[in-house]
């Protein structure tokens, strides 16, 4: 095997090698995530209907098998009480909305449940404030014959109650690590043989020098 054949082997075993310990961190950019919320977290708005409503990065898996959940529960200030049916209003593309009526002043929970249209699912929570100026009365809550409502989830505060994406499958955590190895053996390999390109003209210039001073 020539010089060069061995030092591009080389190039590629380091970069798989580093490419390995790499992997882990591709995998935090192929997720969902949520874009934003209404009203926003920690927002302030007046008692009444008010549409809860989430907007991710991408579309989200509709009909009856979207395991779509937003559950709205307050005020936590005084005994919570459960102010959504359990079933989501509508998912329209990468929009969910849950329509709820709240007059009791106070901060509510909203717990949300969704699944993107690849597949992978997502939740968390966030909170807002209700304040009650008209005298506005809430009639009451409706049922929904297929609720998935389940254990209110705890306040991820590193990220001011927006939610932290759940991991991807570790076949993507794979095709991920596996396009970084990728690119970095061939970024390897080019630098070596930049690299050596140079030598080699350093050398047939030593060499012509060499013939001159005979």
């Amino acid at each position: 095997m020539k010089f060069t054949q061995r030092l591009t082997v080389a190039a590629a075993a380091i970069a798989l090698a580093f490419g390995l310990n790499l992997v882990p961190a591709s995998v935090a950019f192929a997720h969902s995530d949520l874009q934003s919320t209404s009203p926003l977290a920690g927002e302030t708005v007046e008692a009444g209907r008010i549409d809860v409503t989430l907007k991710f990065n991408e579309e989200l898996l509709t009909g009856e098998g979207s395991g779509a959940v937003i559950s709205v529960i307050g005020p936590v200030e005084a005994e919570s009480t459960e102010h959504s049916d359990g079933c989501v209003d509508a998912i329209r593309g990468s929009l969910v909305v849950e329509g709820v009526s709240l007059d009791q002043p106070g901060t509510y929970e909203v717990n949300w449940r969704v699944v993107a249209a690849d597949g992978h699912p997502l939740e968390g929570l966030f909170e807002f404030t209700v304040e009650n100026t008209t005298g506005y009365e809430a009639a009451g809550v409706g049922t929904c014959e297929n609720s998935l409502l389940g254990e209110p989830k705890t306040t991820n505060e590193n990220t001011g109650g927006l939610p932290s994406s759940v991991p991807i499958t570790p076949e993507e955590g794979l095709i991920g690590g596996l396009v970084v190895i990728t690119l970095m053996a061939v970024g390897g390999a080019f630098l070596l043989r930049k690299q050596e390109r140079r030598l080699t003209e350093s050398q047939e210039r030593d060499k012509e020098k060499y013939r001159g001073e005979l």
